[in-house]
C-alpha cells in the first residue's frame, strides 16, 4: 500500500522545507535545491541531513516554531507529531495488501504496519522478506510511513534465525498487536492488548482440543481461563497481557471470593504458555508451585 497522491504531495511539502531548514543550520550540503522540483538530492546527502535532524530535537521544534516554508497549521501539527517517531533496525517480515510488516526484534519486540510514500515498500527493496533495514518510522494522519530513506543490510538468514523472527513477531502481535498508528492517546494500545489476549486464548483452546479432551472439558477449562483474563487482566486500566501473567496474579485471583477457579485449568494454561514459549521457565515454575498447594 502507498499514500494517495495528495498525501504523498503533502509529505514532501513538509519534508523538503524541513530538510532545507536543517541544512541552513548545519551546512552539510552545498547548493541544496530550494524546492523538490528545482533539482534532485543525492540520497547520501539527504541521509546526512536526515541524521542531523533526528539527532537534535531542537531542529524539528525550531521548524515548527519558525515555519520557514509558510505551511498551514495542520501541516505544522503533522510535522510536530514526528517527535513520536520510531527509529532503528527492523526486520521486514512480509508485504501485505494494506502495509508491510516491520518487526523491531528487541527485548520487547514490536511489529508495525508501514505504508510506502510513492512506491510500495517491496518495490524499494532488492530482497524478498525477511530483510533487515535501518529506517525511521513516522506517524502520518493515522498511518505509519518511513521518512523516505531506507537502508537495507546485505545479509541473509538461515532457517533457525527465520524461526526466531517468526516467534518474535508472534510475541509482538500477541503482546502489543500490529501497530498501525504512532499518535499517542488513540486507545490503540489497550485494544491491541485485548486483541492479543483473544489470540492467545484461541490458541489455548486449540491446545486443549489437541490434547484429546472432550468438548465439555475443553469448554470448561477455556471458560475458566477466559473469565480470569477478562476480569483480572483486562478489567484494570490499563489492561495487561496474558503473556505477563505471574504467580501473584493467580494468588490474588484465587483468594477473591466468587471467582471461578479450577487448579487443573490453570495448570493446563501454564503448561501451554511454557510449551509454546510464551513465558519463561522461572515464571512457569512460580505459578506451578502456587497451584500445587491449591485444593
Amino acid at each position: 500500500m502507498i499514500l494517495t497522491p495528495a498525501e504523498s504531495e503533502r509529505f514532501y511539502r513538509i519534508w523538503w522545507p524541513l530538510l532545507s531548514y536543517v541544512n541552513t543550520r548545519t551546512n552539510l550540503v552545498a547548493d541544496l535545491p530550494k524546492t523538490l522540483e528545482a533539482g534532485s538530492l543525492n540520497p547520501q546527502d539527504a541521509g546526512k541531513i536526515r541524521d542531523a535532524l533526528w539527532a537534535s530535537p531542537e531542529y524539528l521544534q525550531g521548524f515548527v516554531d519558525d515555519n520557514p516554508g509558510g505551511l498551514p497549521e495542520e501541516d505544522l501539527a503533522l510535522a510536530a507529531s514526528w517527535s513520536h517517531r520510531v527509529a532503528g533496525d527492523f526486520i521486514i517480515m512480509r508485504h501485505l495488501k494494506k502495509h508491510s510488516i516491520f518487526l523491531m526484534d528487541s527485548a520487547q519486540p514490536a511489529a508495525f504496519g508501514v505504508v510506502g510514500i510513492i512506491s510500495p515498500i517491496d518495490d524499494v527493496l532488492p530482497f524478498a522478506p525477511p530483510v533487515m533495514v535501518k529506517a525511521v518510522l513516522l506517524p502520518f494522519a493515522g498511518k505509519i510511513i518511513y521518512d523516505s530513506l531506507i537502508a537495507h543490510y546485505p545479509v541473509s538468514f538461515g532457517g533457525g534465525i527465520r524461526q526466531g523472527f517468526a516467534q518474535s513477531l508472534r510475541a509482538a502481535t500477541e503482546l502489543g498487536g500490529l501497530v498501525t498508528s504512532l499518535e499517542p492517546g488513540d486507545g490503540s494500545k489497550d485494544k491491541a492488548i485485548t486483541d492479543g489476549n483473544r489470540k492467545i486464548l484461541a490458541e489455548f483452546r486449540k491446545d486443549l482440543v489437541k490434547a484429546g479432551l472432550s468438548e465439555k472439558m475443553v469448554n470448561q477449562h477455556y471458560s475458566i481461563v477466559e473469565t480470569f483474563v477478562k476480569t483480572h487482566l483486562q478489567k484494570p486500566n490499563p489492561p495487561r497481557s496474558l503473556l505477563r501473567v505471574t504467580d501473584e496474579d493467580l494468588q490474588r485471583y484465587f483468594s477473591t471470593p466468587g471467582n471461578p477457579v479450577n487448579r487443573v485449568s490453570f495448570k493446563r494454561l501454564v503448561k501451554f504458555l511454557l510449551n509454546s514459549e510464551r513465558i519463561g521457565w522461572e515464571a512457569a515454575e512460580a505459578m506451578e508451585d502456587f497451584l500445587k498447594n491449591q485444593p
